[in-house]
């Protein structure tokens, strides 16, 4: 199956109207008025249902794509192997264009977390070229998207894997596309696993695999339960997080649980046992930080099993609990939460309707996922309106809450005028 190919589905929703407008009007400010893209690519954001920083330790994870998009419009470029790309500046809102000489990006690395957009493209490139990918020879990109920056909804692995695809004149797969887009954003200086990707690719709900990069398509019925996205305030940018640290941390505990336990040892982090962990403690060979580490891998992988039957058997009572034991496990035993976002978790916790409240993502800020009645989110949005977004002066924060609706995965679409 190509990732990079659909006629039909998102790329026609009503929702992605106004996005597209505003893309090719970006477009237009760069190269004129008469400018026509020639191939459009869509990528959704994600939320990361159970199994938080599982997918770097090899576990698996329950994720969804949402109704958010990162849009990238395409065109053949005048210059040979220049890749030029117009953008609105997320942060500062002014316009940016930029001109990349593509041989100059073989190799490329940061190793510090990227600048601008235009970095995750370079990324992009030197992936594709390290992998001996086709890269269209001279390329104009307009690039747009309403996945809120620095909410722990993966904007940037969404305008990866948008990239990977408009970039690439190989078809590939979605397991290629994952991998690829994991590779740009960890040479654009982020320290990526590759469950954002692969939700963004595959769309819907899903189970994803991280050891062996492969997901379960699940078809879930919330009934008149919706997931929402609850913004802290507090900026999560995923390179500045604890994210990478954890990342290190956890390299440390697979090594000395290989040198410890010798053909006992697990593979991955997330094969690691709960008396794996208890020798490892009693043999004097890691100390209470790498064991809380530990005990939040193990608790977690069991909550992702226990989370698979329940979403699948609709018990969502149950879910919503799980989904609370995660966030707690992470911000006390993984420590990547933030005491702004703990104070958000339990302001909308014991709420009506609400079901399951946790941290989300990397940590270090972002937002709440929680999962709620429908009939009561707007009570609850009075509630944050009047109480935690009043102190944080949010009131009139315009992607303070986000209610998710579903979204297909990543595509793409060889257009013209209508765009």
């Amino acid at each position: 199956m190509s990732v990079a190919s659909s006629a039909h589905g998102d790329l026609h929703d009503d929702r992605l109207a106004p996005l597209a407008i505003e893309v090719l009007a970006v477009g237009r400010r760069s190269w004129g008025g008469g400018w026509t893209p020639a191939l459009r690519v869509v990528a959704p954001g994600r939320i990361e249902l159970l199994g938080n920083h599982l997918d770097y330790n090899g576990g698996r994870v329950l994720a969804a794509a949402i109704d958010r998009y990162i849009l990238l419009l395409g065109e053949p470029g005048a210059a040979g192997g220049t890749i030029e790309v117009s953008y609105t500046d997320p942060e500062s809102r002014e316009h940016a264009h930029e001109s990349l000489a593509v041989a100059d990006l073989e190799g490329w690395q940061r190793s510090s977390p990227p600048d601008t957009p235009t970095d995750y493209l370079r990324g992009a490139v030197a992936a594709l070229h390290a992998e001996g990918v086709r890269i269209r020879p001279a390329w104009r990109l307009a690039i747009g998207g309403n996945v809120p920056v620095g909410l722990g909804v993966s904007s940037s692995a969404a305008l990866s894997v948008g990239l990977v695809m408009q970039l690439s004149t190989d078809p590939l797969d979605p397991r290629e596309t994952i991998l690829l887009a994991q590779a740009a954003e960890n040479r654009a200086g982020v320290a990526s696993g590759t469950m954002d990707q692969a939700a963004s690719v595959a769309g819907g709900v899903i189970r994803y695999d991280a050891e062996a990069v492969a997901f379960e398509q699940l078809r879930p019925d919330l009934g008149d339960l919706a997931f929402l996205v609850v913004s802290s305030g507090v900026v999560h940018r995923l390179g500045e997080s604890a994210y990478p640290i954890r990342v290190r941390e956890m390299a440390e505990l697979l090594a000395i649980a290989r040198r410890e336990l010798g053909n006992d040892a697990p593979e991955i982090v997330a094969g690691i046992t709960a008396e794996q962990v208890d020798r490892l403690v009693a043999a004097g060979a890691i100390d209470d930080t790498l064991r809380g580490r530990a005990r939040h891998i193990v608790s977690e992988v069991e909550r992702v099993a226990t989370g698979y039957d329940a979403l699948n058997a609709g018990d969502w009572r149950r879910f919503g609990q799980l989904m609370s034991e995660s966030g707690r496990s992470s911000a006390s035993d993984y420590d990547v939460s933030h005491p702004q976002v703990e104070e958000l978790v339990a302001e909308i916790t014991g709420q009506p309707g609400v079901l399951g409240a946790r941290m989300m993502g990397g940590g270090g800020g972002g937002s709440v996922l929680a999962l709620v009645q429908r009939t009561e989110i707007d009570r609850l949005a009075a509630h944050l309106d009047a109480n935690y977004f009043a102190r944080y002066d949010m009131s009139a924060a315009s992607d303070r809450l986000l209610v998710c609706g579903s979204s297909e995965g990543a595509r793409s679409e060889v257009v013209g005028e209508q765009v």
